[in-house]
């Protein structure tokens, strides 16, 4: 592993920030921050993200792909991969859970490995699920109380001005309504939003590679037809309540 893992970088005088993601799924990275990440990780931050299961339980191809549910893990891992490499971005940290069996283990443990990672990364900026994980997915729950425990006890002690900030993909309510999701109110509040207009064709292309999946597809169908794309995101309630001044969210309001 590269020696400067974890080391925020300087390039003049612009900051270089680091980004971890934490997902239940391969895809889950990029239905909600791909995009994002893209900018991020041209802007010269590092960017990882920690994927919990193989997503076994997923479809098992589209256009004439067939996957045997015993490869699929593995199949989706190599889209992964793949689509990490197409956004100038670090390998994932697989968890190796089983696909809804995520909700299984103890949170404890599932934060203490999650904690593992974010003491070797060092990030200044944490996106996972918000409470409903979206979809109301067991997987995407779980990763959520996790991360967020995982979360705590990383920022413990660290100084405001430096502790990272936790933040989770919104959806605003009419979307929300019209989709119907149940979300919390947490993930409901546009608190970031930004603008992918230059790097939507890459996410496109980012849901397309995973090839196993047909919400994949129907997500990268229904975005080529978006105008004025953005991401939004919700600042989560276990965040330094002086977020708004903090570095790394103007950083992000910057993309």
């Amino acid at each position: 592993m590269d020696s400067n893992v974890g080391l925020n970088r300087h390039d003049g005088e612009d900051k270089h920030f680091t980004w971890l993601g934490i997902f239940g799924h391969p895809d889950d990275e990029t239905s909600a921050s791909g995009g994002t990440m893209v900018k991020w990780s041209r802007r010269g931050g590092e960017v990882y993200v920690i994927t919990a299961t193989g997503g076994e339980q997923g479809t098992l191809g589209t256009g004439g792909m067939i996957v045997e549910r015993d490869n699929l893990a593995e199949v989706r891992e190599m889209e992964l991969r793949k689509n990490l490499e197409l956004y100038g971005v670090n390998p994932p940290f697989m968890l190796r859970y089983k696909d809804q069996d995520l909700d299984k283990e103890d949170p404890e443990i599932l934060s203490l490995k999650i904690l593992d990672i974010i003491h070797i990364v060092e990030p200044d900026l944490i996106i996972t699920f918000g409470p409903s994980g979206i979809s109301s997915h067991p997987d995407h729950i779980a990763i959520h109380k996790a991360s967020v425990l995982a979360f705590k006890a990383y920022a413990y002690g660290i100084p405001e001005p430096e502790a990272p900030i936790l933040i989770y993909p919104a959806i605003p309510s009419d979307l929300a309504d019209e989709y119907g999701l149940k979300l919390s109110d947490d993930e409901k509040r546009p608190d970031i939003v930004v603008d992918i207009e230059e790097t939507i064709d890459i996410k496109i292309q980012g849901l397309k590679n995973y090839r196993s999946q047909e919400d994949a597809q129907e997500f990268a169908a229904r975005l080529s037809e978006t105008p004025d794309p953005t991401e939004i995101f919700a600042v989560g309630p276990a965040s330094t309540q002086d977020w708004e001044s903090s570095e790394v969210i103007s950083y992000l309001r910057s993309l």
